[in-house]
C-alpha cells in the first residue's frame, strides 16, 4: 500500500474501533501552502537568471578594465567584482526581476529593462564606491561608463540564453486544462503557436461537445482525462505544472474551483482561470482588493492630446527615417515587381480608418492584375470562412511571394502613416467588403488609426481567425499605451525574420 492510500484509509476510518481492533493510522499532517523553496521548474529558472546576472555583471567588469588597457594587472584587478556579487545578486531580486519572469505568460524581456536599467544604474555606483575602498585602483570615469555600457546588454542577453537553456533542460510548462472543448483546443492551439511562452497542453477534462466541434480533440493529439474526481490525484503525481480552469458556474461548480485551487497551492502547482464570458478580462485589468475581497478592474482607455501628440510623433520619426534608410530596397523591390508581372508596381485598395472614414492604401503589388474579382470565387478554398485566407494563393506572383514572405509588400504603407491615414502601430486596416462584417462593440476596434503592425500582426497574422483578429484589435484600443506601442515595435522584428503568420 503507498503512503498516499494508508493515509486516506487513515483518514477514513471511524474514531472509535470495536475491542482488539487495531489502532487507526493517525492522520498525515496536512501539506502546508505555503512552501520554502518554488517548484523545481522555477526554481531552476530562478537560478539560471541569477547566474545569467552575476556573470554578465563580471564579464562586463573584465571586457571594461581589459579594453580600457591602462593598468598593469587588469584580470587581477577584476576580480574584485567577486565581494560585490551579492550586492548585485540583492539589487536585482529588490527590482523583481527573479518574479516576474515567472508570473507572466509571455517573456518579459522588454518589461524587464527599464528595471535592469535601474538596476545597473545603482548597481555600477556601487560598485564604483566599492573599488575606492578596494585594494585596487579606484575606476575612473572612463571605465564606469563602459562598464555600464556593457553590462546592460551582457546581462540581458545572458539571461534571454539561459532561459533558453532552461527550456532545453527541464521543458515547457505541461499545462492541464478544465473547459468546453471549443475552448480546450483553443488553448492548445494558441499555445502551439507561440513556443515562447514555455507552456505546452498536455491533457483537459471536458465535458460533452459543441456544435462544429467535429470530435477534434480525437484528431488534436491530446490525450483527454475522462473523470473530473481524477485531476486532483493528476495534480499530486508531478506530471503537471500549471492547471488552467474556465469559470463557469453551470459547467463547474464554485465549490469545486476552490478545492483544485486548494489542491495546487498543497502541491506547488499553478492555478489559473478566465471568465466563462469571453471577452470580461482584458489586458490591463488590474488586482484590487476590498479587506481580502479580490476585484478585478477594467479601467476605461484615455488617449490625451499630450499622448495623441507623442504616438505621432514617433510615427513621424520613424516613417520618415525608414523611407530614406529603406529606399534602396524599396526601389529594387518596385523593379522587381515591373520586370516580373504585368500591371502597376503598387497596388491601392480602399481600407477603412478611424471612425469608419475610408483611405486609399498602398502596398508592392503581389497578385496578378484583376485579382480582387476573384475573391468570390475563392472564399469556398478559404481555410477561414470569415476572410479570405489560403496556404497557396494561386493569384500571388513569383515575386510577389517572396515580398510577402518578407513582408516587404507592406512598406509603401510607411507613405500612409505619413500623410495620417495609418500609424506605426494600431488595428488592422479591413477593407470595405471585410468592415461589412465587424458588427456592434467589435466597431470600437475604428476608434484608434489603424498601424502597419499591432497585436494581430505579432500574434501570428493570418494564422489567427478572422473573429479573434477581431477581439484582438478590440483589445488594443481598449488597453492602450505608449509602452505597449514600443513593445509592440519591437516585437514586429523577430517576427517579420521568422516569417511567423506570413502568407
Amino acid at each position: 500500500m503507498s503512503e498516499a492510500d494508508a493515509v486516506a484509509d487513515g483518514l477514513r476510518a471511524p474514531l472509535g474501533g470495536a475491542a482488539g481492533a487495531a489502532p487507526p493510522v493517525p492522520a498525515a499532517r496536512p501539506r502546508r501552502v505555503i512552501r520554502s523553496r518554488h517548484r523545481d521548474r522555477d526554481f531552476a529558472l530562478r537560478r539560471a537568471l541569477l547566474v545569467a546576472d552575476l556573470l554578465g555583471v563580471t564579464l562586463a567588469l573584465t571586457l571594461t578594465l581589459l579594453i580600457a588597457g591602462r593598468r598593469g594587472a587588469p584580470l587581477a584587478d577584476a576580480v574584485w567584482i567577486l565581494p560585490t556579487l551579492p550586492f548585485w545578486a540583492f539589487l536585482f531580486r529588490a527590482y523583481g526581476l527573479y518574479r516576474r519572469p515567472l508570473r507572466q505568460f509571455e517573456p518579459t524581456h522588454l518589461d524587464d529593462a527599464g528595471s535592469l536599467l535601474h538596476a545597473v544604474v545603482l548597481g555600477t555606483l556601487g560598485l564604483w564606491l566599492a573599488y575606492r575602498i578596494a585594494p585596487p585602483q579606484r575606476l575612473n570615469f572612463e571605465e564606469v561608463a563602459i562598464f555600464g555600457l556593457l553590462a546592460l546588454p551582457l546581462v540581458a542577453s545572458l539571461r534571454v540564453a539561459l532561459r533558453l537553456v532552461n527550456v532545453r533542460l527541464k521543458g515547457p510548462e505541461r499545462v492541464f486544462a478544465i473547459a468546453p472543448p471549443h475552448d480546450v483546443l483553443t488553448l492548445g492551439r494558441k499555445l502551439r503557436r507561440h513556443p515562447e511562452y514555455e507552456m505546452e497542453l498536455v491533457g483537459a477534462v471536458t465535458e460533452g461537445s459543441e456544435e462544429g466541434d467535429d470530435g477534434e480533440g480525437e484528431t488534436s493529439g491530446l490525450s483527454l482525462a475522462a473523470e473530473l474526481d481524477a485531476v486532483e490525484d493528476l495534480v499530486g503525481s508531478g506530471q503537471v505544472d500549471h492547471v488552467i480552469v474556465r469559470l463557469d458556474a453551470e459547467y463547474l461548480p464554485q465549490e469545486r474551483v476552490v478545492e483544485l485551487m486548494r489542491a495546487c497551492h498543497r502541491e506547488g502547482v499553478r492555478f489559473g482561470y478566465f471568465p466563462g464570458v469571453p471577452g470580461l478580462l482584458p489586458p490591463g485589468a488590474d488586482l484590487n482588493h476590498l479587506e481580502g475581497m479580490g476585484v478585478l478592474s477594467c479601467h476605461p482607455p484615455v488617449l490625451s492630446p499630450s499622448s495623441a501628440a507623442i504616438k505621432r510623433g514617433l510615427d513621424l520619426l520613424l516613417a520618415a527615417t525608414l523611407l530614406v534608410v529603406l529606399s534602396p530596397l524599396l526601389a529594387l523591390a518596385a523593379l522587381a515587381v515591373a520586370l516580373d508581372s504585368r500591371g502597376g508596381v503598387l497596388y491601392r485598395q480602399t481600407r477603412v480608418g478611424k471612425d469608419g472614414r475610408r483611405f486609399e492604401l498602398f502596398k508592392f503589388r503581389t497578385m496578378v492584375t484583376g485579382a480582387d474579382t476573384m475573391d468570390d470565387e475563392l472564399m469556398t478554398r478559404s481555410v477561414d470562412p470569415d476572410w479570405l485566407v489560403m496556404e497557396r494563393d494561386p493569384r500571388v506572383t513569383r515575386v510577389g511571394r517572396f515580398l510577402r514572405r518578407n513582408s516587404i509588400d507592406e512598406l509603401p504603407q510607411l507613405w500612409n502613416v505619413l500623410r495620417g491615414e495609418m500609424s506605426m502601430v494600431g488595428p488592422r486596416p479591413l477593407s470595405e467588403r471585410d468592415d461589412r462584417a465587424v458588427r456592434g462593440w467589435r466597431r470600437h476596434r475604428l476608434d484608434l488609426v489603424p498601424g502597419i503592425t499591432g497585436y494581430w500582426q505579432v500574434l501570428g497574422r493570418n494564422g489567427i481567425p478572422f473573429s479573434e483578429m477581431l477581439e484582438v484589435d478590440y483589445a488594443y484600443v481598449a488597453s492602450w499605451s505608449l509602452w505597449h506601442d514600443l513593445k509592440l515595435l519591437v516585437r514586429t522584428v523577430p517576427v517579420v525574420l521568422r516569417r511567423r503568420g506570413a502568407n
